[in-house]
């Protein structure tokens, strides 16, 4: 079943984002799609979104143990993170510092997420 996410992006008021959690045992944590955009349109003032939409899926782990191929949350960062690296290089700004700096931290406690996991044996299971 498909879900919208309660969320927009700023300064769009449309919710452009929904997941699919019919075989998902999280509420909807692996499968998204989102609307495509085409900027922001400076004569409206508002972003412009397609009705085309683009799938982001992650890994998942079945709690029978089987796996499905997708993305882990740190490659997604990554991404962001080089994207942003590259934009504030061309246009450098207090905000982008930020967005940097607020990944930086995401990965961070990914690392520490991992490590904590890894120390205690559960990595790979579906444990806590």
């Amino acid at each position: 079943m498909d879900k919208i996410i309660d969320a927009t992006v700023f300064p769009s008021e449309q919710k452009t984002i929904r997941v699919n959690d019919s075989e998902d045992i999280y509420g909807g944590a692996h499968n998204y799609f989102c609307k495509l955009s085409m900027g922001f349109d400076p004569e409206t003032q508002k972003p412009i979104y397609l009705d085309q939409e683009d799938q982001v899926s992650f890994v998942y782990k079945r709690n029978d143990g089987k796996m499905r191929p997708g993305l882990q949350s740190e490659q997604l960062a990554l991404v962001l993170m080089d994207r942003c690296v590259k934009l504030n290089n061309r246009f450098p700004s207090p905000q982008n510092k930020k967005m940097i700096a607020g990944l930086q931290m995401f990965l961070d406690a990914c690392k520490e997420r991992v490590c904590d996991r890894m120390n205690r044996g559960v990595m790979g299971e579906l444990k806590k």
